[in-house]
């Protein structure tokens, strides 16, 4: 079995590139936080303090690990909060993708995906809703066809009925009941099943009715 290797990293530029400035731009400022902590205390200590000796030094770096423990929490928390913000962009339309599937699964085709405002799959929201006009107006053309089906059907029962047995007529009705199933067929010939062949089945020929 051969591993698929992935060979296009940028899928989604757009996407992609801004939660990649998002993760630099706290890389940044977390470097730069910590550069200023360590230069504000440990720096200025140092160069204020007359006659440095190894135990004063010590005490500075002490100080200085102590400082940078708090704002490494401080920043963690922050990074934390931020992360549930910027993050909740992605969580929440897949939250309402997942409702949306199961609302389609179970036959609701009316439902329809809706995201806030800023939240990011708005191109796969398009798709979706374009997915599910898709199958509703296949279903309803399916439906429309099967009406019509029956009414023939009833009509050429009717027919036999009546014991009015002229083969003209009823070889119009079976014409015609041959052209809905074909139309029918054509409906269903663009879905593609499992363990299927992919070449489109044969055309139905409405046979001769002789009566």
């Amino acid at each position: 079995m051969t591993k698929h290797r992935r060979r296009t990293f940028l899928i989604k530029t757009g996407l992609q590139l801004r939660y990649m400035g998002i993760i630099v731009s706290t890389m940044l400022v977390i470097a730069l936080g910590v550069g200023w902590i360590i230069y504000y205390t440990s720096w200025n200590r140092i160069s204020g303090t007359p006659d440095l000796t190894i135990d004063k030094l010590a005490e500075i770096f002490d100080d200085v690990n102590k400082v940078l423990i708090r704002w490494v929490v401080v920043f963690v928390m922050l990074i934390a909060i931020l992360s549930v913000f910027v993050s909740h962009k992605i969580a929440g339309p897949v939250y309402h993708f997942e409702r949306s599937a199961k609302f389609i699964a179970s036959g609701d085709l009316t439902h329809r995906v809706k995201l806030r405002y800023g939240d990011e799959l708005r191109d796969l929201q398009d798709a979706f809703n374009q997915m599910t006009d898709s199958l509703r107006s296949m279903v309803g053309k399916d439906r429309e066809i099967i009406s019509r089906l029956i009414a023939s059907g009833a009509k050429l029962n009717d027919t036999i009925k009546r014991k009015k047995l002229d083969p003209a007529e009823i070889e119009l009705v079976a014409q015609e009941l041959y052209a809905i199933i074909e139309e029918l067929r054509k409906i269903t010939a663009g879905f593609k099943l499992e363990n299927e062949p992919s070449q489109t089945a044969p055309k139905i020929d409405s046979p001769k009715t002789t009566v």
